[in-house]
């Protein structure tokens, strides 16, 4: 099968590997779309703090199962079209058998750990699959994963109906976690320094602030009516999100901590304490959220807003290509490679 291939740090080349066997429990899925993520360029960067090299990167995708391995629970059947919770866990750990495998101790990423979706083909654990129906756009479908992690996030949250949401970067997770806001029922602003993403995010009806602007704590607070943000989304990892964040927040209000930032930056937890703050961070997401997920994209509410985030489309012949894009350029959203 062809396959992009990381060998190294900043080295992607399009290589011929022999296609996978399904190991036990596991499935093996001919691969239709896959999307590149944020997350796949820190370890192109060699920024992941856990990822290893060699491996094929990627972990967002749709495709259609073409065999099982021995004991892989599942009603679907081969040809049938699926996506994927794209990591595997220990399942008898604390944190497996509490619900919380996200964060399992010793989880493994497609893309990061074992080799991912952009290839041909690729192998998961069959009980993480979920069916999408027949005919449904199979673009679209390759959005599940991380429209999943904004359903985490914004469960996670607790944001209730009626209350404000500051999304901190208007990329692509950001966008992702302002629609699913804003279908949980608040009033969503986004805070984004680039003016492309400004307004996108706009165009996509959402209400916006720049932090570069000299009035901004004053717009704010005034949005607010000086109480701050009931939620405060910091996704940007940059040193300037996170010294905010704390800041934008309301009193007992939430701050999630969301981005992956390249560097140790500083916590304001004077704030914290004063305004007696919920902190929480989030990993990926829970199998309950990514088949709520699902269930979102199969019902159509989100799909018009969904299909204005994919940008381009690259054969994976073309990998280079893509990644000489996404590399060199901020004014996209989501990059699919077509398999």
């Amino acid at each position: 099968m062809k396959a992009a291939y990381y060998l190294k740090k900043h080295a992607i080349d399009l290589v011929d590997l022999d296609i996978p066997q399904p190991q036990k429990g596991e499935a093996l899925i001919k691969v239709k779309y896959a999307g590149i993520c944020g997350s796949d360029l820190h370890v192109y960067h060699g920024a992941h703090p856990t990822a290893k090299f060699p491996v094929i990167p990627g972990h967002e995708f749709v495709g259609e199962l073409v065999e099982l391995g021995e004991d892989a629970c599942t009603d679907i059947k081969s040809g049938e079209l699926i996506v994927a919770q794209p990591f595997s866990a220990c399942g008898v750990c604390e944190a497996c058998i509490t619900g919380n495998d996200n964060v399992c101790q010793s989880l493994k990423l497609l893309g990061a750990h074992m080799d991912g979706c952009f290839a041909e083909y690729v192998t998961i654990p069959a009980k993480k699959m979920y069916r999408i129906p027949s005919g449904f756009d199979l673009k679209l479908a390759a959005l599940a994963e991380p429209l999943a992690v904004a359903v985490h996030d914004v469960r996670r949250s607790g944001l209730k109906v009626g209350q404000t949401a500051l999304i901190i970067g208007g990329g692509p997770i950001g966008i992702f976690i302002a629609i699913v806001a804003q279908l949980a029922g608040a009033e969503v602003y986004i805070s984004e320094v680039s003016d492309f993403r400004l307004e996108f995010a706009k165009n996509m009806g959402f209400n916006t602030l720049n932090p570069m602007n000299p009035d901004f704590e004053m717009q704010a607070a005034e949005v607010t009516k000086g109480k701050g943000f009931d939620v405060v989304f910091e996704v940007s990892g940059s040193k300037a999100g996170i010294a905010s964040m704390t800041k934008l927040a309301k009193i007992s209000g939430t701050v999630m901590v969301v981005g992956m930032a390249s560097d140790k930056h500083p916590v304001d937890t004077t704030s914290v304490f004063l305004k007696q703050l919920n902190l929480l961070g989030v990993r990926i997401h829970s199998q309950e959220a990514f088949a709520a997920a699902v269930d979102i994209l199969n019902n159509g509410k989100l799909n018009d807003q969904l299909t204005r985030l994919i940008s381009k489309t690259y054969a994976l012949k073309d990998v280079k290509k893509a990644y000489d894009y996404v590399l060199s350029s901020t004014d996209y959203f989501k990059v699919l490679l077509e398999v």
